[in-house]
């Protein structure tokens, strides 16, 4: 056999080496080029996605919020005439409003924008790591402030996942990133501030949830912003849902604690009234016994629920209920006390295929009854859910009661008079 000289044989194997890395890199390029496209479009989308924010000074995570279609306004977009003293009358009048700025939320508004101090449309939700979801309306701000109006929109977790803000409060990481993501929308969107309605948590978050509105109000004060709250009604500190809410640690950092006094018979309950005055009275004096009275708002229910016989009941807007008694020829009862106290609220039954219906409702009287605690109690005002759903009527009763009143409207003046 002839041997093959060892220079060949080393030669040999370095081209096969060659060879084989040659094929490593083409099929490298290959796969990066196939998969070119999705890096693409994920970079586009998180281009599309990152707000223009003002700098902030929080030593905070920054992370972009993922809500598309509205591009960031300009500062000159931003440049509306600064929103002046507030409240307009002696109390805040501050409304919930639905996502979209459509129907009756937006006649409701422009026919009241004159009393309205805020709005807090309903735009925001976070996922498990912090960020915001939802959509937004740059054209709303624009309006709000054009009627003296301050925009305080919503982040709730009144979604499908409404746990995933849990994972959010537990992470001191995750919190602080929320907390700056939440600051940088404001300042980039030109509102006045935010406001938390995270509901149905369990009690042991209470001090994460403390220190998350602890956090979050020193991020937004330091940029002359608002931080408003939307807590459980209870009459004791750990009482009905509202365990993992410390009034008192929590009143410290916002500047509107707004208790939602309704739903005290819900949907899955019997059919009842939905926000009994004896159950508004207490709630209220508890509020002010460890939150400064000056930020206490009671929430007052422009719905109904219509209860089935044995399910679940339906909330409805005003504009329901009247059809329903209309078609039906129902008699409408006023229940003005039980055996508890003060109820003040109405309701009739009717027939349905399902049965007997039961609907309950706030009446005038018991609007007037609830701002009469807002003034007994010298509180902040009334915090309204939602926009669109009331009885035109109540506006007339807001007015009557809280408008014209004149030792309120001489308060409203005071700090605009020299030497007050």
């Amino acid at each position: 056999m002839r041997r093959i000289p060892f220079n060949t044989v080393a030669l040999g194997a370095i081209y096969l080496a060659a060879l084989a890395v040659a094929g490593a890199l083409i099929f490298q390029t290959l796969r990066l080029a196939r998969s070119l496209p999705d890096l693409r479009s994920a970079a586009a989308t998180a281009a599309l996605a990152s707000p223009t924010s003002a700098p902030t000074a929080a030593p905070m995570i920054v992370l972009p919020t993922p809500v598309p279609p509205t591009p960031v306004p300009t500062a000159a977009d931003l440049q509306t005439a600064p929103v002046s003293y507030h409240p307009k009358s002696g109390h805040y009048i501050v409304v919930w409003l639905p996502p979209s700025f459509e129907g009756g939320a937006k006649e409701s508004f422009f026919a009241n924008a004159d009393i309205i101090d805020d709005i807090s449309p309903f735009w925001y939700s976070t996922d498990a790591g912090g960020r915001l979801y939802g959509t937004r309306n740059d054209d709303l701000v624009r309006i709000a402030h054009e009627n003296n109006v301050r925009i305080i929109p919503s982040v709730h977790n009144v979604t499908a996942n409404p746990g995933a803000v849990v994972s959010v409060l537990r992470s001191p990481t995750i919190r602080a990133r929320h907390v700056q993501n939440i600051v940088d929308e404001v300042l980039a969107r030109g509102y006045d501030g935010i406001d938390i309605d995270y509901e149905g948590l369990d009690s042991s978050l209470r001090d994460e949830f403390s220190a998350f509105m602890a956090d979050l109000g020193a991020g937004l004060h330091q940029h002359g912003k608002l931080l408003t709250v939307a807590v459980h009604a209870k009459d004791s500190d750990y009482g009905g849902m509202g365990g993992f809410q410390d009034w008192a640690e929590i009143g410290k950092h916002v500047d509107q604690l707004r208790i939602m006094t309704y739903d005290y018979h819900w949907r899955g309950s019997g059919p009842g009234p939905v926000a009994p005055a004896y159950w508004i009275d207490a709630v209220a004096e508890y509020a002010r016994s460890v939150v400064e009275p000056s930020k206490v708002m009671i929430g007052i229910h422009f719905y109904g629920y219509d209860w089935p016989p044995g399910g679940n009941a339906t909330p409805r807007p005003w504009s329901t209920i009247e059809d329903i008694i209309n078609e039906q020829g129902a008699t409408v009862n006023f229940m003005e006390r039980n055996g508890s106290g003060p109820v003040e609220e109405s309701y009739f039954s009717y027939r349905s295929p399902q049965g007997t219906r039961q609907v309950w409702f706030m009446t005038e009287t018991g609007l007037a009854s609830k701002v009469k605690t807002v003034q007994e109690l010298d509180l902040a005002g009334i915090a309204i859910w939602q926009l669109g759903y009331e009885k035109p009527a109540y506006w007339d009763t807001v007015r009557e009661n809280m408008v014209e009143d004149p030792t309120l409207v001489q308060r409203a003046l005071n700090p605009l008079i020299p030497d007050h």
